[in-house]
């Protein structure tokens, strides 16, 4: 897991860096964005429980979130963002359970637009941070911060000099969470796919 967190910072910076090249797209400036949309959890796993390693499936979950960044004008942007997320627990071990698994991620990321001085942008983006990550899973309770990653794929449309919308897939991990409640100690491992759509509103443009 550190291994793919240093690789992911890796890549932040040479999309930085890389693109430097490209010709302005927009005045430099600060943004804020919003966007929300819905979370994919693979079948996850917690293990070193009394029964050992339990399987999990979720039910397709929500996710919103959002973020300040600066747009350096030439198809780069760096940026501060959170996203919150929450699936339902459908089924343990393979038998039907009650729950649920939420998580709550601050990342620094950096995007990069893959064509220039178009109306609708392909960008790609990548960032590294941490995941709260929370569980109530069949009467297991507790919350860990763990290091994490995301990397992100979208389109942007530029409907004004100040607004844009755009939509993403962006998928995010962090290192298994240390849980324990009641005398219980396990391991919940976490990532998760999304699909999400957004607004970015252009301060001082």
């Amino acid at each position: 897991m550190t291994r793919k967190i240093m690789l992911t910072a890796t890549a932040v910076a040479a999309l930085l860096c890389g693109a430097n090249m490209a010709s302005a797209d927009s005045v430099p400036g600060y943004y804020i964005t919003g966007d929300g949309g819905a979370s994919f959890l693979p079948n996850l796993h917690l293990k070193d429980t009394p029964a050992g390693t339990l399987h999990e499936q979720f039910d397709t979950g929500y996710a919103m979130g959002g973020g300040v960044g600066y747009d350096m004008g030439d198809g780069t942007r760096i940026e501060l963002d959170s996203t919150y997320q929450l699936s339902s627990l459908n089924r343990l071990g393979g038998a039907p359970a009650s729950g649920h698994l939420d998580s709550t991620s601050v990342m620094v990321n950096g995007q990069v637009d893959l064509t220039h001085q178009s109306q609708v942008t392909p960008y790609v983006g990548a960032g590294i941070g941490y995941q709260d990550i929370g569980a109530s899973l069949d009467g297991l309770q507790d919350h860990d911060w763990k290091p994490a990653y995301q990397a992100e794929a979208g389109l942007r449309d530029d409907i004004s000099s100040k607004v844009s919308v755009f939509g993403e897939y962006r998928f995010s991990q962090s290192e298994a969470a240390d849980l324990s409640d009641a005398g219980v100690s396990a391991h919940q491992h976490f990532a998760d796919h999304g699909l999400l759509a957004g607004l970015t509103y252009h301060l001082g443009q």
